[in-house]
């Protein structure tokens, strides 16, 4: 990992859409940005703050996410998710997460990836799908 990722931030922004809207069991609980989306876009951004960094052969995990959903966000709005690195220790980064649509606040929180060689993900992953007797996908 390249030493300047320490001052990596990337900012997103999507627009809300209808399948955006928290739904569970494919039923609309509310007509409101979910929390579900609100974390994918988070592990999208703080994705590319990081990814750029990766030296050869490396790649990364992500390893925990906290969000804290502050204020309800409408259908059809622009967010803007902004990841922010903060910390790195060893292969461990943690991004700062920060939502926003305008002025509002969305949500905030953190997410922590940990690096490592892209073969012993590769490895990770082999073993995860015989552990639970399961083929492993091949690549087309």
């Amino acid at each position: 990992m390249k030493d300047d990722v320490r001052s990596s931030s990337v900012t997103i922004s999507v627009t809300t859409t209808p399948d955006m809207a928290a739904s569970l069991d494919g039923r609309l609980i509310h007509p409101l940005y979910s929390t579900f989306w609100l974390a994918y876009h988070a592990e999208v951004a703080a994705r590319k703050a990081i990814e750029p960094y990766f030296d050869e052969g490396e790649n990364a995990l992500g390893a925990g996410i906290e969000l804290e959903h502050r204020n309800m966000c409408p259908l059809g709005v622009r967010v803007d998710i902004t990841a922010t690195v903060t910390q790195c220790d060893g292969n461990r980064i943690i991004c700062s997460l920060s939502a926003r649509a305008g002025a509002i606040e969305i949500a905030r929180g953190t997410q922590t990836q940990v690096v490592l060689p892209s073969e012993r993900i590769q490895a990770m992953i082999a073993r995860a799908y015989e552990q639970h007797g399961v083929q492993l996908p091949q690549k087309s």
